[in-house]
């Protein structure tokens, strides 16, 4: 099967994913205002229930900003941090896997989020992953999710948001929608991954509004 750790995760899917990041093109609008705070994400892979899968945490819904919405771990860069401490770090605070047990792939083209932030995700795989062994912080998640690769090829979970004249990726994932800088990230990580063959996004299936994804409660 495509889709085992000893396919996804071998050496030659691994420089393939790293080649193909290096050529993906930068995600930023053009306005007068320039970027002027810049952030960091991990994007996760890990191995669950002998599945390659992202790993996904669902915002408390506490938060001032994009509460009860999916992420990836991740926050803004402090002073002197470069891209790969800030992912490490925000992980580490977040849902509490130590630094020492991601191994960092790559980093990916910056992406724009609201405003004028701009953020750097970063690739890692958590080894040894056990789900029980995650320490979740309550202030800033509600849940720790991950979701297999597999699901997030299958076309009948794709969807779109039509944003500034731009097609934005969904995914449905059982009871979650990601979607926003999150589902973009995910496209372009699973573009860099996966033969064009095995991961086919469609566009099509479904449209969305914002009222549809954003959490009820909001």
């Amino acid at each position: 099967m495509f889709f085992t750790p000893q396919t996804l995760l071998s050496n030659v899917a691994r420089e393939r994913c790293l080649s193909n990041i290096k050529e993906l093109p930068s995600f930023f609008r053009v306005k007068e205002q320039k970027p002027n705070v810049f952030a960091s994400v991990l994007v996760p892979l890990c191995i669950n229930k002998n599945e390659v899968c992202l790993l996904y945490t669902l915002r408390s819904s506490k938060l001032n900003s994009h509460s009860g919405q999916v992420s990836f771990p991740g926050g803004k860069l402090d002073n002197n941090e470069t891209v790969y401490e800030a992912a490490l770090r925000e992980t580490e605070e977040e849902i509490g896997v130590n630094r020492s047990d991601v191994d960092i792939w790559a980093k990916m083209p910056q992406v724009q989020g609201r405003g004028s932030i701009l953020v750097t995700p970063v690739v890692g795989l958590i080894k040894n992953f056990e789900y029980n062994n995650l320490r979740p912080n309550i202030d800033e998640v509600d849940e720790v999710f991950t979701v297999p690769i597999s699901a997030l090829c299958n076309r009948n979970s794709h969807g779109r948001l039509e944003f500034e004249n731009m097609f934005l990726p969904v995914y449905l994932y059982e009871k979650y929608k990601i979607w926003g800088i999150t589902g973009l990230i995910t496209h372009l990580f699973l573009q860099s991954l996966l033969p064009e063959t095995v991961y086919d996004f469609h566009f099509d299936n479904k449209k969305f509004s914002f009222d549809e994804l954003m959490p009820s409660k909001l």
